[in-house]
């Protein structure tokens, strides 16, 4: 996860963004890859989890990722917008391959994934998991807090 609380994402080195994503607080999910598979789905599903719950406690307003088009249809399926309208960008730091820049808001995600992807909802908001544990500490002195 990087933040653009001290310097520019890395996305935004790449492209410009939209002017409704100026001034706000964002984070750009990276490098999120696991290995195909059910292990590899349920890994990514508790890193998406992990990093949402992140985002909330912080106040950060948009989460954005970047993927390959078959990686897209992963992101819709969370509920995320196409940033670029169906435009790609090579970017530098992965490979120059035609990326899709994709976002959501932090604060949508309750009302946006329940329709999209009901079992994603109930594992991101209505199940506990002990197992994912985030030193929250170390979040704040990194991010700050809501």
């Amino acid at each position: 996860m990087q933040s653009n609380l001290s310097q520019p994402l890395r996305i935004e080195g790449e492209t410009t963004l939209p002017a409704h994503y100026q001034g706000k607080r964002l984070v750009e999910f990276m490098r999120l890859g696991v290995e195909n598979g059910i292990a590899g789905q349920m890994v990514s599903a508790a890193l998406v989890k992990a990093g949402y719950e992140i985002c909330h406690a912080c106040g950060f307003d948009f989460i954005l990722a970047a993927g390959r088009r078959s990686v897209g249809a992963i992101y819709f399926a969370m509920a995320f917008d196409d940033v670029l309208n169906g435009n790609v960008v090579a970017l530098s730091y992965a490979n120059r391959l035609p990326h899709g820049i994709f976002s959501i808001p932090v604060d949508d995600v309750d009302r946006r994934l329940p329709p999209r992807n009901p079992a994603l909802y109930r594992f991101m908001a209505r199940t506990h998991h002990p197992d994912i544990a985030i030193d929250y500490d170390t979040v704040f002195e990194t991010f700050g807090r809501r």
